[in-house]
């Protein structure tokens, strides 16, 4: 089966590089439990990590499309590209949890005021989350409240509404990237690392 794919690989990846949606879900197919794997060990089984890294991974290669047939070996490419996504995204986590220490020890000497404050912080985050979604378009909307809310698959998502998985997968990254950056704006940003592994949003 590895030696067959490897065979079709160079038409999948030539298809991919003009728009072709189904080769691309054949090609993210073939790599996706390899790739999950081998994240989970790089973020010690964290599974939405791993799912995110991933995520992120595979959209660059949509985004990237036209400039494949310039990588001579996809399989080394993509194993690195999702190496550096994880890097990144560990190293962005180590400074979140840096920066929420050092909020937690500001808070450290008057503990029982700053577990007062916390509902009203993550009521008035869940409200932020809220508002960002009902701002998203209709399609982005609806895909996100069918993944975070109604917990279908991105491949349950994609029968359900007619549409590609890919079309999935780019929707909910925008969708996120949406609400993170309210979050943000909000000033909430040393918070997302939190939020992720609570699965807020």
């Amino acid at each position: 089966m590895a030696n067959k794919h490897k065979d079709i690989e160079p038409d999948l990846i030539r298809a991919i590089a003009v728009g072709d949606e189904k080769a691309f879900e054949t090609l993210y197919g073939y790599y996706h439990k390899k790739l999950h794997q081998f994240l989970l060990k790089t973020t010690q089984n964290h599974e939405e990590t791993a799912s995110d890294i991933l995520q992120e991974a595979f959209l660059r290669v949509w985004l990237n499309r036209d400039k494949l047939t310039e990588i001579e070996n996809f399989q080394a490419w993509i194993y690195k590209v999702v190496s550096t996504e994880a890097l990144t995204l560990i190293r962005k986590e180590l400074h979140q949890k840096t920066k929420a220490d050092r909020l937690k020890l500001n808070h450290d000497h008057n503990e029982t005021a700053f577990f007062i404050q916390k509902p009203v912080e993550f009521g008035e985050i869940k409200s932020i989350i809220k508002q960002a979604v009902l701002q998203l378009p209709e399609q982005r909307r609806s895909i996100y409240i069918l993944s975070r809310e109604e917990g279908l698959s991105p491949s349950e998502i994609a029968e359900k509404l007619n549409i590609s998985i890919n079309t999935v997968y780019n929707t909910l990254t925008s969708a996120l990237k949406s609400i993170r950056q309210a979050l943000t704006t909000a000033g909430y940003g040393v918070y997302l690392g939190i939020l992720i592994i609570l699965r807020l949003f």
